[in-house]
């Protein structure tokens, strides 16, 4: 489930209404710098209104386009509040668009996921800035993850979070990426190379 820490919920978003016209939705695009607006139509989300779009559509004078819902961009990818955060992170890699729009159980439109929103939760995830990071190396063999959970919590280390970085490299060597609240830390990294694993520096 998306936690709504994570959502920048439509009350704090500059929205467009569907039907607003052309000239005045530029004029609101101006006035708060923005490059483009979430569109919506009643409570839905229908797509995304660019300030490149509507200048093209000026540009072009095609006189029968006048309101914002002709030319929204509509393939926006969405997801309801139950799915996971990491499938936001898979459309927005995936997919050229500025953000996920995230709706509720009965489609009604909640708020966004932008790129920063992402980053800000696997920093979060990951414990940056808290702890000890230890980077080790060891051979990718059964139950050698098991033995060093097991090492640091003997040593009196607390897992704040733990990254198998995987390389896919024919030496069958994996990175481990750990950050750990310990009291002497310099005791545990001796302890962990003495079973057998490299830290880096």
């Amino acid at each position: 489930m998306i936690s709504m820490n994570f959502i920048l919920s439509k009350e704090n978003l500059t929205l467009m209404d569907s039907k607003r016209d052309l000239k005045k939705a530029l004029e609101i695009i101006e006035q708060g710098n923005f490059l483009s607006l979430p569109v919506i139509e009643e409570n839905n989300f229908i797509g995304v209104i660019s300030k490149e779009k509507i200048l093209q559509a000026t540009i072009d004078g095609n006189d029968s386009i006048k309101y914002v819902y002709q030319i929204a961009r509509k393939d926006i990818p969405s997801l309801t509040i139950e799915d996971d955060m990491e499938e936001a992170a898979l459309l927005l890699a995936e997919t050229n668009t500025p953000f996920v729009a995230v709706n509720d159980i009965y489609g009604s439109f909640l708020g966004i996921i932008t790129h920063k929103t992402i980053f800000k939760h696997y920093a979060h995830i990951l414990g940056i800035n808290k702890g000890h990071k230890l980077v080790i190396t060891s051979y990718d063999i059964k139950g050698r993850l098991a033995l060093l959970t097991d090492i640091i919590a003997r040593g009196g280390g607390n897992i704040l979070s733990l990254v198998i970085d995987n390389p896919n490299v024919s030496t069958n060597v994996v990175k481990i990426i750990v950050r750990l609240e310990c009291q002497d830390i310099e005791r545990l990294k001796n302890t962990i190379e003495e079973s057998g694993f490299s830290i880096r520096i």
